[in-house]
């Protein structure tokens, strides 16, 4: 099943609590970058690096996804 691919990650959004579900390689990958980049927790990084750039025709997930690639390309 697809569940067994994903990992719930929760957020605080200003509209309230949310999650997104990422492919385990994706959540790595997000843990790595913020470790990488000095943080200690991927949500740090996440507020700091990815939700301020979220276009808003873009599911949140998505914008995840397409941000870490763009991290790993512009390395």
């Amino acid at each position: 099943m697809l569940k067994d691919y994903l990992e719930q990650r929760h957020i605080s959004l200003a509209s309230g609590r949310s999650s997104i579900a990422l492919e385990r390689e994706y959540s790595k990958a997000l843990e790595t970058l913020a470790y990488e980049d000095g943080w200690h927790n991927w949500r740090d990084f996440f507020y700091r690096n990815i939700l301020p750039n979220k276009p808003e025709d873009m599911s949140l997930t998505s914008n995840v996804r397409r941000s870490i690639i763009a991290f790993h390309f512009f390395e």
